[in-house]
């Protein structure tokens, strides 16, 4: 005998147009309604089962009007109540799992701090993924897209499941409201579906870089800078790597179960198994992602720490101690003799200066590329 769920809070937690879209993706079809009160749905293979979907939350029956779709659907798949309420209930989401595969997790349970570390590497991919999604980039910096910030806000974590230790990320995405999807008018998927789709590719690109990277005979890195454009960043190969420093996990499941209110994507994923074996690779692609990186219109401001100008030569290289993605840094800069000598005064005076331009890094310092706007920091500018 199924149990019976009778918790009116857990049923009426349920949304009709995610039951709409659960049965549309399963093959029910409407075949009456009342406008703004209730639609009927039925289904070829089960003849004798009739939903009658409740769209008035007001209505004093709405609940049990959804305790019954839930009986109906149970007994026409032939699944419990639970099974079948979890899946109404996530239909409106994309569902992120990463599974930690370890003989220190079978039991279902993790180590507190290798909790909280999977769950902070878990948020650094995904926003990765959506930072890609806006606009792929070898590296991401501390400013991110607000885009992909506002989707952020969005996702929410869901329940840990057994299979080892699982976390489940919820992605929210629109239900598709044409079921024959004028995709020649409207080809474009909720930004929502497009993280989740490029965070599913560019794990598993990166996967693929860092084992074809080994078997290259030359230009090793190429597979990992070819893969930017499907979403691999040195920001999602922080994360992947993030997920091996702690525990004995001798590997890590990501796989993406697709909302049930919109069409499941085409030539996506849905699971990749990271191994330890590759982490060393795309470790050396992060430091290689990170030195060919460039900060593009940057704002340098800071002490003057180094003066150094050749005999008979006009322009000096000047050494600013500045914030450098919130860390501080050495960066060394050319300047016309104008400028230099303005430095000089600001290093004789103990005075803060600011300058505009493309920053990189050089060894362990960093260089500034045509700079301008050179002049004196004002405390709004440190």
């Amino acid at each position: 005998m199924k149990a019976i769920i009778q918790d009116a809070a857990a049923i009426g937690s349920l949304r009709p147009l995610n039951i709409i879209g659960y049965l549309r993706s399963h093959g029910w079809v409407k075949y009456s309604e009342v406008a703004s009160k209730f639609s009927v749905w039925e289904h070829d293979q089960f003849p004798d089962s009739e939903i009658v979907v409740p769209l008035r939350r007001e209505a004093s029956d709405f609940v049990q009007r959804l305790g019954d779709v839930l009986k109906e659907l149970s007994s026409a798949e032939s699944r419990s109540q639970f099974d079948i309420l979890k899946d109404l209930l996530n239909s409106g989401f994309d569902v992120i799992r990463l599974g930690v595969i370890s003989p220190n997790t079978s039991s279902g349970t993790v180590r507190i701090d290798d909790g909280v570390r999977l769950f902070e590497q878990a948020r650094e991919m995904v926003l990765a993924a959506a930072c890609s999604a806006v606009r792929p980039r070898a590296v991401f910096h501390s400013r991110k897209p607000q885009q992909a910030l506002d989707y952020m806000h969005g996702a929410r974590l869901g329940q840990t499941e057994h299979g080892s230790f699982v976390l489940s990320v919820l992605s929210p995405v629109a239900p598709q409201l044409n079921p024959y999807s004028e995709t020649s008018l409207f080809p474009d998927e909720p930004f929502e579906r497009q993280v989740v789709k490029t965070l599913a590719i560019g794990v598993q690109t990166t996967v693929r870089a860092a084992e074809q990277s080994v078997l290259a005979t030359e230009d090793n890195f190429r597979p990992f800078q070819d893969g930017i454009s499907l979403g691999v960043s040195a920001n999602l190969c922080e994360g992947i790597i993030g997920l091996f420093r702690f525990g004995d996990q001798a590997s890590i499941s990501l796989s993406v179960a697709w909302a049930q209110n919109r069409p499941t994507p085409e030539a996506v994923p849905s699971q990749t198994i990271i191994t330890s074996d590759v982490i060393p690779t795309i470790t050396e692609a992060v430091r290689i992602f990170r030195a060919r990186d460039a900060l593009d219109d940057y704002q340098i401001s800071g002490p003057v720490v180094k003066l150094e100008r050749a005999e008979g030569q006009e322009a000096g290289r000047v050494t600013i101690y500045a914030s450098i993605e919130g860390m501080p840094r050495k960066v060394n800069v050319t300047l016309l003799p104008v400028e230099y000598a303005q430095a000089t005064r600001a290093h004789e005076e103990y005075k803060s200066v600011k300058l505009i331009g493309t920053v990189v890094r050089e060894g362990r310092s960093y260089r500034v590329n045509n700079p301008t706007g050179f002049g004196f920091a004002t405390d709004d500018d440190e």
